[in-house]
């Protein structure tokens, strides 16, 4: 698969993050998406063909702890990476539920390292 293949949905309330994950993605040529909450990653994933969900767990509004249920029940096979400061002991917890996450990245992570795990998830060389 290539990155021009690939829509990523980044699902972060801070917007500055937003707009750095962005800038770096498009630029690595990437189709972002963005929500600021699990509403919103809801309402995208019923309009867009997304092949990664990227989120942070706290979040105004629905957060990932509520939406993961329900990813788990419409939409089990798309890939999660969470990018959290919190909660880095839930990975096996979410794991042992079923959910599908393959990545538990503790904030700040480096761009280079959110940007490695990526490729190796969506197999792109």
């Amino acid at each position: 698969m290539k990155s021009s293949e690939v829509t990523i949905l980044f699902a972060e309330d801070n917007l500055a993050i937003q707009k750095a994950y962005e800038k770096i993605f498009v630029k690595e040529g990437y189709k972002v998406l963005m929500a600021a909450h699990g509403g919103e990653v809801l309402e995208t994933l019923k309009t867009e063909k997304v092949n990664l969900l990227v989120t942070d767990l706290e979040m105004p509004g629905m957060n990932t702890l509520e939406l993961f249920p329900i990813l788990k029940a419409e939409y089990a096979r798309l890939p999660v990476i969470i990018v959290s400061g919190h909660y880095a002991d839930l990975q096996y917890e979410f794991q042992n539920k079923g959910f599908n996450i393959v990545a538990f990245l503790n904030k700040p992570v480096p761009a280079s390292v959110l940007k490695d795990k990526i490729r190796e998830v969506l197999k792109i060389k």
